[in-house]
C-alpha cells in the first residue's frame, strides 16, 4: 500500500471485511477478496469473448443484407435492372421471405432477447423452469447452460425470451432457511452450544 496515497488506502481497506474496524487486513479476508475479483474477471472476460462472437455473427448478418440492397440499387442505377427483372426478383424475394419467414424473426427475437433484455451473462447462476444452471455460452441463436451434473443443456434463445428465468448473480443478498424440531427433553445447554456454532 506504499504506492497509494492514504485516502485510496483507508478507501481500499474499506473493500476488506473488518479491516475498517482493525485498521488491518486479515490474511483470510485478503484471500477471500482477491478470489473474488478473479472470479469477477474471468465472468467478464467471458462474457465480452461471448458477446463479442455474437456481435461478430451480427455483423456478418448485416453486412449481406446491406450487399443486396447495394446490389439492388447499383443495378437500378445502371440502369441494368429492368422493371420486368424487377418484378422477378420482388416475386423471388417473396418466396424467400414466405420461406424463411420465421427463421428471421426467430433471429430477431434472438436478439432482442440478447442485446436489449440482456438476462444473464456468462457465469451467471439461474434458474430456468426451476432447474439451477450455470451459463456456459451465449450465441446469437442458443444459449448453453451447465447443470449442476455437469449436462450442457442448450436452449433457444427464442424459448428463453418466453420463460421466467431468476438469477442469483444480479439478486442481492439472499437467505436461506432450514428448519428442524427439537426435542423437549434437550438440555439447555446444548441448545446453547448449537446456537453459538450456527452464529460462527
Amino acid at each position: 500500500m506504499r504506492f497509494m496515497t492514504e485516502d485510496e488506502a483507508l478507501r481500499t481497506m474499506y473493500l476488506c471485511e473488518g479491516a475498517a474496524e482493525t485498521k488491518r487486513i486479515s490474511k483470510r479476508c485478503l484471500k477471500n477478496w482477491l478470489v473474488g475479483a478473479f472470479r469477477d474477471r474471468k465472468a467478464l472476460a467471458l462474457t465480452l469473448n461471448d458477446t463479442k462472437t455474437a456481435v461478430d455473427k451480427l455483423h456478418r448478418v448485416a453486412n449481406v443484407i446491406a450487399g443486396i440492397i447495394i446490389l439492388v440499387i447499383w443495378l437500378l442505377i445502371l440502369g441494368i435492372a429492368t422493371s420486368k427483372s424487377l418484378v422477378y426478383l420482388t416475386s423471388e424475394l417473396l418466396l424467400v421471405a414466405f420461406i424463411f419467414g420465421n427463421t428471421c424473426k426467430t433471429i430477431f427475437e434472438s436478439i432482442i432477447f440478447l442485446f436489449v433484455m440482456h438476462p444473464f451473462d456468462v457465469g451467471d447462476r439461474c434458474e430456468v423452469d426451476g432447474v439451477q444452471m450455470i451459463v456456459e455460452e451465449m450465441d446469437i441463436m442458443t444459449t448453453i447452460f451447465l447443470r449442476y451434473d455437469n449436462q450442457k443443456i442448450m436452449y433457444p434463445n427464442s424459448v428463453l425470451s418466453q420463460k421466467a428465468i431468476g438469477n442469483y448473480y444480479r439478486s442481492p443478498d439472499m437467505g436461506d432457511a432450514v428448519e428442524f424440531y427439537v426435542h423437549l427433553s434437550t438440555p439447555a445447554e446444548k441448545i446453547a452450544l448449537m446456537k453459538q456454532k450456527i452464529i460462527k
